[in-house]
């Protein structure tokens, strides 16, 4: 809704997906949760770790490289936090 908040009235948006207005503009003043925040710090070391490998290390190496230094993360975060940073890497 954000996205297209100048071309569309965010009423029609909320009737048409149908969420509240209100319901819209608290999720906007809403913090990150926790979750979130875990997964752009895990994202900040992914990078790290990515271009320290001179961005050839795809998502099996870069958990291997992690686990290496003792974190403990699922292989299958780590490589959707890679394809969520875009084409051009971590």
């Amino acid at each position: 809704m954000r996205t297209n908040q100048a071309s569309f009235p965010i009423a029609t948006m909320a009737r048409l997906l149908g969420v509240s207005r209100a319901g819209y503009y608290a999720w906007l003043d809403r913090p990150p949760s926790a979750r979130a925040e875990g997964d752009a710090a895990l994202l900040r070391r992914i990078r790290t770790v990515h271009a320290t490998s001179r961005q050839t290390y795809g998502a099996p190496r870069v958990h291997a490289a992690l686990r290496a230094g003792g974190e403990r993360h699922g292989r299958k975060r780590i490589a959707r936090l890679m394809r969520g940073a875009g084409p051009g890497g971590p």
